[in-house]
């Protein structure tokens, strides 16, 4: 049934989105963006604070300008004569030359009361909101910096722009020049930050996008490297499906032919043999009738002959063309597995189980496994009760036959209470181990065998099995007369 359009499309996008090319491709649009928002605020912060400490170095230079001019308003009451100074021709002259050389815009004097003192342009602006705390900050000698975006700079300065405001108590004394020194007045240096800002905001996305390139470069190598190196795992992995399926192809003819020359072995023992047998009895017992009278000594040891060459037609023969073919497995894998419980009960205590599901698919007289899946269980089951009857010294045997409807598997399980073995030190070379193996292989199972010493051991196969819908109409009816004939007949496995 063809994929409904819309199913292909949701199918396809998941498949594009769970690429690792678009993964990352997010992911650096992601970072990139991380990168331009904390840049955005982080660099021109940096901007911001370099200059402000710029201002401070400059108003400590303005300062000595102050000290050592000829305002003379340093020394004992120059906070006093400081009205004074301001007043005079070459006060403004005197400030002016002190920001020579400084990148500030205009300078603003303010008493230490707080009160309006000089500027170098226009009026000198009230102290308020962010201005007062700087200009608190600064009476305490701990120069502030305030940033007045464009708006508010337009308002308090009549400069629309990105105004930096620093704000530094000035002593009537040069810097350095004693303990006595009192405070005089605070000066605060505006300076416009516009280019520094622009500066920071190409800086932050000339950063984003080196990165953003650069991780995509990155990116397009890895995806390129990384493609040419799937695509020749991809050539490899391949090639060694192949390479597995053409040996477990090989194993499978192997196991068919061993089966194959098994069952013809079997089929010319148990008719072209033990009829040959059968028509030298009767020969024997013809002869017998004949000379009965003229050779009377020697009924007894004929009679013990015709006895023997019966018992080699009756048991031998039959018994050698089971074990070579078992003709059981043909009515179904539970009927084999239950004729192998009673066979090992005369060596050890055997139980057998098995579930509805797998009852459902052999009823009685038909069964929907297929032939080799019956054999190879089989198989499997005798040489591994075999190895528990001669190595394990246990004292029960579990057979388990189990179908699981959800995985869509059968399951066959032999497990012993004996004295284990270590799994590391288990041979996988031994002519039981490689048979096992190659029987799990031909039907393309998955087998665990576990083992811990002094608990036991357990086999356990996993077949894939997808059963039929109806498995009754699945195969052709094996009659039960055929299944009662073979167990009266006494065909028995041997011990592996």
């Amino acid at each position: 049934m063809n994929q409904p359009a819309t199913e292909r499309t949701s199918a396809t996008s998941r498949g594009i989105f769970q690429s690792p090319l678009v993964i990352g491709i997010v992911a650096i649009t992601v970072m990139t963006g991380a990168i331009i928002a904390f840049g955005s605020s982080l660099l021109p912060q940096n901007a911001l604070n370099s200059v402000s400490q710029r201002q401070v170095e400059d108003l400590d230079r303005f300062a000595s300008v102050i000290h050592f001019g000829d305002a003379e308003i340093t020394g004992l009451g120059a906070r006093d004569r400081l009205d004074q100074a301001v007043a005079s021709d070459s006060f403004d002259a005197l400030m002016k030359r002190g920001l020579f050389g400084a990148n500030a815009q205009r300078l603003d004097l303010y008493t230490v009361s707080g009160e309006p003192l000089y500027a170098t342009s226009g009026n000198v602006p009230a102290l308020e909101g962010a201005m007062l705390s700087a200009f608190d900050d600064a009476k305490n000698n701990k120069p502030s910096s305030i940033h007045m975006e464009p708006d508010a700079s337009a308002s308090r300065l009549g400069v629309s722009a990105n105004l930096l405001q620093t704000y530094k108590l000035i002593w009537d004394q040069p810097p350095g020049n004693g303990r006595n020194a009192r405070s005089l007045m605070v000066a605060v240096l505006t300076t416009n930050v516009n280019r520094d800002l622009e500066v920071a905001v190409k800086s932050v996305w000339l950063i984003a996008g080196v990165f953003n390139a650069g991780m995509v470069l990155v990116l397009l190598v890895l995806h390129w490297a990384s493609g040419r190196a799937q695509r020749r795992l991809e050539r490899v992995n391949k090639e060694l499906a192949v390479q597995n399926v053409a040996v477990r192809e090989s194993r499978e003819r192997m196991v068919q032919t061993a089966d194959s020359t098994k069952r013809a072995i079997a089929e010319e023992l148990h008719g072209t043999v033990q009829s040959k047998l059968f028509a030298v009895w009767m020969q024997l017992v013809q002869f017998r009738e004949a000379t009965a009278e003229s050779i009377p000594a020697q009924l007894d040891e004929l009679d013990k002959i015709t006895q023997d060459i019966d018992n080699i037609r009756e048991d031998d023969i039959r018994g050698i063309a089971h074990r070579l073919h078992p003709s059981i497995v043909r009515v179904g894998a539970a009927v084999g597995l239950r004729s192998l419980r009673n066979f090992y009960e005369s060596m050890m205590p055997v139980e057998f189980e098995t579930n509805e599901a797998a009852a459902n698919l052999e009823p009685a007289g038909t069964s929907s496994i297929p032939d080799n899946v019956r054999l190879g269980v089989y198989r499997i089951a005798e040489l591994a009760m075999g190895n528990v009857a001669k190595h394990a010294e246990a004292t029960l045997c579990k057979v388990g036959w189990n179908y699981d409807e959800v995985d869509q598997q059968l399951i066959l399980t032999v497990t012993d209470d004996g004295k284990g073995f270590e799994p590391d030190q288990l041979r996988q070379t031994g002519l039981g181990m490689v048979n096992i193996g190659d029987y799990a292989d031909a039907m393309n199972a998955k087998l665990e065998i576990t083992s811990t010493p002094g608990n036991g051991a357990q086999l356990k196969m996993l077949i894939p099995f997808i059963a039929p819908i109806d498995t009754n109409s699945s195969v052709e009816p094996v009659e039960i007369t055929g299944a009662k004939a073979l167990c009266e007949s006494g065909e028995q496995p041997s011990a592996a």
